[in-house]
């Protein structure tokens, strides 16, 4: 009997609401849905900007060397529409760090509006390959350079490079014409109005053997196993600067009680087993590591061969002078030694802590593990 009273009352109200707006006179504003909402053109620093009506984009490329901040757009609407940002205000495509920023502008015109995502950035070619027969040539795109290494006895004054590069860029000279490398040769891109321009030579020889990176944290992260400690692989990186700016690195907790996690002196990690390196002496000199800690002292690694066999013991002082800094510290290879390098063992603060009176338990890092040819 209660639900069939709700029911009732709700269609009276219903019946109420129905009549009262058939009473009331008052006419609700009407929609226009006609405005003009599209971006007719989009102009920065006299350069036109490529529109995509289909996703609602804009994208601007500047000449090379342009600044992306505080950039004023100049913008043509359809009538009667507005924007924001306005136009030739001041907006920011990139932020200090020079980080491309997208921004969002938003036209509104009577009862409809539309966001266009908005890009701004500086024209950008690179040489992606350059090849002389089967010889590939090494590319520094900061520095642009390249280098490449033909065997003895080539005739270098008439040489075929076959480049490849961004597209839409113009190449002097050109892939495939015959070029004299008696001495380097400069090869332009002409892109978008600015010139990249790549330092070309050509060595006759064997190529030497590039650095083995052995651990970066990043694209080469083998796992440490432990040492007399608790590892942590892959551990965020507590002070990214110009020494170190990669993102991840080692980390383990080396305490100054004579314990077996962290607190002996060769507590650390080790690439063996299954992460085992092939180091040849013959062909490599030196070993690098960078190191971060909060004592100064000696920092060990341990190279072996297979089966823990041919040890050496090889330090390196990490100064007191940058405490709290990444440092990189350069450790020589015996030249007295044949056997392969299979094992590194890296012990961070090789000291003996129990009687320090200045060492505290605290977190050390290393990081960038590489091995270095023989110049």
């Amino acid at each position: 009997m209660k639900k069939i009273y709700q029911k009732l009352f709700v269609a009276m109200c219903v019946l109420c609401m129905l009549a009262s707006s058939a009473c009331d006179d008052t006419e609700s504003p009407s929609l226009d849905f006609s405005g003009d909402v599209d971006i007719h053109s989009f102009v920065v620093n006299g350069v036109e900007g490529t529109i995509n009506e289909e996703n609602s984009s804009i994208s601007v490329i500047l000449p090379a060397g342009s600044d992306l901040t505080a950039l004023t757009p100049q913008i043509t609407l359809g009538e009667g529409a507005v924007i924001a940002p306005a136009s030739d205000e001041p907006v920011d495509f990139s932020d200090r760090n020079g980080n491309l920023l997208n921004v969002t502008y938003t036209v509104t015109n009577l009862s409809i509006y539309r966001k266009y995502d908005v890009s701004v950035d500086v024209a950008r070619a690179d040489i992606t390959s350059f090849k002389i027969g089967s010889a590939e040539g090494d590319i520094d795109k900061t520095n642009k350079t390249i280098v490449i290494y033909l065997p003895e006895g080539t005739d270098i004054t008439s040489l075929i490079p076959i480049v490849e590069y961004t597209e839409g860029a113009a190449l002097t000279p050109e892939s495939g014409a015959v070029v004299d490398f008696t001495s380097p040769v400069t090869f332009t891109l002409d892109y978008l109005g600015s010139l990249f321009k790549y330092e070309v030579t050509v060595i006759l020889g064997e190529a030497p053997k590039p650095v083995l990176v052995i651990y970066n944290g990043e694209d080469v992260s083998p796992i440490w196993a432990p040492i007399a400690s608790t590892i942590n692989n892959g551990y965020a990186n507590p002070k990214r600067d110009a020494v170190n700016s990669t993102s991840t690195c080692v980390a383990i907790m080396r305490n100054k009680e004579d314990t077996d996690d962290g607190g002996k002196p060769w507590s650390g990690g080790a690439l063996w087993g299954t992460y085992k390196v092939d180091i040849d002496p013959a062909e490599y000199s030196k070993i690098s590591l960078m190191v971060l800690k909060e004592a100064a002292g000696d920092v060990q690694i341990e190279i072996q061969s297979d089966g823990e066999q041919n040890k050496d013991w090889l330090k390196v002082f990490y100064s007191a002078e940058a405490i709290g800094e990444w440092q990189e510290l350069i450790f020589e290879i015996p030249e007295s030694r044949t056997a392969v390098i299979n094992n590194i063992l890296v012990a961070p603060h090789v000291n003996e802590t129990v009687d320090d009176q200045a060492f505290t338990s605290h977190m050390i890092y290393w990081d960038e593990l590489k091995a270095y040819p023989k110049e």
